[in-house]
């Protein structure tokens, strides 16, 4: 008989929320009997997917998997107040609805971002004893602030102190924290965690997508009336303030177009028409290419008619203790990295010399960093790239983070509804 687990996020299919997804999906891969509590689906735009209704709670199977949904105001806008809506009233309905599947599995395991998902499982600590297990996703309440809901004023100050209590009682309650990256369990520990409380967990990726060999899509130069004498340095993600992508295109301002090297971005944010306006303002913008938002399919040969993959983010403390999940995707894949950014994301792969890195607050940096790349040839990049690959197969992959995180439940399960 399998043990049983009810797996808790606001997110899940049919919104395309990857990690999200995956965890509940190689739990019941390395054989967990899995339970999903989860909202209605309204991710990322805030609508109601078809054949769902914000008011109503369901049950359904997907993949094999009974998926519980509880309601939720729909809402993921700049709107402060709807999503403080968004959370609440789901964090209020799951505790409702779900308790009972968390009581009938025994053991919880959450999904923690935003915070509030954690209300269901620490009810059902504090009321019957069942143990859980949070995985720390982003930290709160520093993520809240730092997206720039909630800035200032007395109303900051208030969800401040909330969220924090709330924050380290959802610590406290549980049987065990884990974290995606080395620097966030010393924040924790700085906060009140006991260190033996806390486990490095990373992101892994769908690597049926990201970790099988694809072929270099040769529309990518084509359209864009390159050679394979031209370098390309390849962003893929957000375009948004977080991001920082304004020092890629200040480096490109910094290179003679005589080097031939090339930054295309694929994506689009709140920051894209500032940052074509740079582009243009500052004379690159025949050098610093913007593709768009591309389907996800078509990513892995994209990816692959790049020489070289930048991950850029800006330099906050928070960003420091993060671990993006855009990493584990290139080092999945054995993709050349230029890590433009502080802290974990760039410290974790130098270590290993599966990247390089520079400072997001220095554009003549950036362009050194990407003129070394050009320098280093082809093969010297590949053996970084299969030096990522060894990082991720060895610390990040879906087998790794799975039969840790087993033990992890297995090992709350096995100390029962004793209270810490």
């Amino acid at each position: 008989m399998r043990d049983r687990v009810c797996y808790v996020s606001q997110v899940y299919r049919p919104e395309n929320v990857g990690v999200a997804i995956w965890v509940a999906e190689e739990l019941e891969r390395v054989g967990w009997d899995v339970t999903v509590l989860t909202g209605v689906p309204n991710y990322p735009t805030g609508v109601v997917a078809e054949g769902y209704r914000a008011d109503q709670a369901s049950r359904e199977v997907i993949d094999g998997i009974e998926v519980r949904r509880t309601p939720l105001y729909p809402s993921h806008d700049t709107n402060s107040l709807g999503r403080m809506l968004n959370y609440s009233s789901w964090a209020l309905s799951s505790t409702y609805y779900g308790i009972g599947d968390i009581r009938r599995a025994g053991l919880a395991v959450v999904h923690s971002s935003p915070v509030t998902a954690n209300l269901a499982p620490m009810v059902a600590r504090v009321l019957f004893g069942i143990p859980y297990v949070t995985m720390i996703m982003d930290l709160w309440p520093d993520s809240v602030f730092q997206s720039g809901f909630l800035t200032t004023g007395p109303v900051r100050r208030i969800a401040d102190a909330v969220l924090s209590t709330f924050a380290k009682w959802s610590y406290r309650l549980a049987s065990h924290v884990t974290v995606l990256s080395p620097s966030m369990k010393q924040v924790l520990v700085d906060r009140g965690v006991p260190p033996e409380k806390i486990s490095l967990v990373y992101n892994w990726v769908d690597e049926s997508l990201f970790a099988t060999p694809a072929a270099p899509d040769p529309a990518l130069r084509a359209d864009l009336g390159l050679t394979d004498d031209d370098f390309v340095a390849m962003y893929a993600g957000a375009h948004g303030v977080p991001q920082g992508l304004g020092v890629l295109v200040e480096a490109a301002a910094r290179i003679d177009p005589a080097e031939r090297i090339h930054i295309v971005t694929v994506g689009d944010g709140t920051d894209g028409d500032r940052l074509r306006e740079l582009a243009a303002s500052l004379g690159v913008a025949e050098r610093v290419h913007f593709l768009g938002r591309r389907p996800m399919a078509t990513m892995p040969g994209l990816l692959e008619a790049a020489d070289l993959q930048l991950v850029c983010i800006s330099d906050t403390p928070l960003f420091r203790v993060n671990m993006p999940s855009k990493i584990p995707s290139l080092l999945a894949g054995a993709r050349p990295v230029l890590v433009v950014a502080a802290g974990d994301p760039a410290d974790v792969l130098t270590a290993e010399r599966a990247a390089m890195a520079a400072s997001p607050n220095d554009p003549a940096a950036v362009a050194t960093a990407l003129r070394q790349a050009k320098a280093a040839g082809a093969d010297m990049l590949r053996e970084m790239g299969e030096r990522g690959r060894d990082l991720y197969e060895r610390e990040m992959s879906s087998a790794i983070g799975g039969a840790r995180l087993t033990e992890i439940l297995r090992t709350a399960k096995r100390k029962g509804r004793t209270r810490d």
